[in-house]
């Protein structure tokens, strides 16, 4: 914005006065966050409306008055019965943070369909992510789409706060594998070499225990001094596949 007004209008500004002045610009236009989170409670009625079957679940602190956001619960009718009906049982969990003026954080649950393609099943909007607002999230969750305490479910995350203790809370027996992209991050701030991540993704998707074993063992004579190193750098790995 700054360059487009400095060519198109000849004036330089300061880069706080456009972020201040786009600002103000999305204000006008989708309004004051403040009075979007009070449309909550209207928002929810209206899908309940047109969207039959669809779960919303709004939480406030009765600390002040007016009453604080605490966090919220999605789940859309439609998604739910997409994923039960068409999507594989296993559930991908993730998290991000919201750039907002009051911040938070993002939590969903995905499944993938017949293309191999993500399906998102369920959102919430919390305060912070741990163990409390992961378990919140898994009891409605499985309250939807069944599977409280059974293997019936497989997830896969990476190893955010809190969530692998909910799981053990909520659905003990099921499967609970890690995110290799988030795993090799971790393991390439160590082993940067182009081969050892060539043979970490060969490991890692290795059909058979005889083809894992090589790729292990290629990944250690890369290095043989740093060989217990990369041994418990790979450990993770070696679980992944103890059913080959």
């Amino acid at each position: 914005m700054k360059n487009t007004i400095l060519r198109k209008c000849k004036v330089d500004v300061s880069k706080q006065k456009v972020q201040r002045a786009k600002r103000e610009a999305l204000e006008k236009i989708r309004g004051a966050d403040s009075v979007q989170y009070e449309k909550l409670w209207d928002y929810c009625e209206t899908v309940r409306k047109f969207n039959p079957g669809s779960k919303l679940i709004v939480k406030k602190l009765e600390v002040a008055n007016p009453p604080i956001f605490d966090r919220m619960y999605v789940c859309l009718w439609a998604l739910k019965n997409g994923f039960l009906s068409g999507c594989r049982s296993i559930i991908g969990l993730d998290g991000c943070f919201l750039k907002t003026c009051y911040g938070g954080q993002m939590l969903v649950a995905v499944g993938r369909d017949g293309n191999d393609n993500m399906f998102l099943i369920a959102i919430v909007v919390v305060q912070v992510e741990n163990r409390k607002n992961w378990t919140w999230f898994f009891g409605e969750l499985l309250d939807d789409i069944g599977g409280l305490g059974t293997s019936m479910w497989s997830f896969i995350s990476d190893r955010q706060k809190g969530l692998t203790e909910a799981l053990k809370d909520l659905v003990y027996e099921s499967e609970h594998r890690f995110c290799l992209r988030h795993m090799y991050e971790n393991f390439k701030m160590k082993f940067k070499s182009q081969e050892l991540k060539e043979f970490f993704w060969k490991a890692a998707s290795a059909a058979n225990r005889g083809d894992f074993e090589r790729y292990m063992q290629k990944i250690a004579e890369l290095d043989p001094k740093k060989k217990a190193d990369v041994e418990n750098a790979s450990e993770w790995l070696r679980k992944i596949n103890q059913e080959h």
